[in-house]
């Protein structure tokens, strides 16, 4: 669907390549169209929103992020922690050299 107001003005801004991969991650994860589209959507939504509403927002989105990372953090210690030790297997196997 056109849009019925023309888009001819062009703001620049650059990101770090965390900051970048960060808002491709968060474009993919909401299904947006393209990067483009998906940022001008949020940072329009942002802009449109009261200060407080848009604050809270970050923090909840800064919070989830953070929950992410800690659960992600937490299965990768969990599966070393249950993944056998190769050296410690062959002994119980009675494969170990005397």
């Amino acid at each position: 669907m056109p849009s019925l107001h023309q888009r001819n003005r062009i703001v620049v801004f650059r990101l770090s390549q965390e900051e970048y991969d960060r808002l491709r991650s968060a474009c993919v994860a909401a299904g947006g169209r393209n990067l483009s589209d998906f940022t001008r959507s949020e940072l329009l939504t942002v802009v449109q929103t009261d200060g407080r509403g848009s604050a809270l927002e970050r923090k909840l989105v800064e919070i989830d992020r953070k929950l992410s990372d800690l659960c992600n953090l937490m299965q990768r210690v969990s599966e070393r922690i249950c993944a056998p030790v190769a050296s410690f297997a062959g002994d119980r196997n009675g494969s170990g050299r005397e």
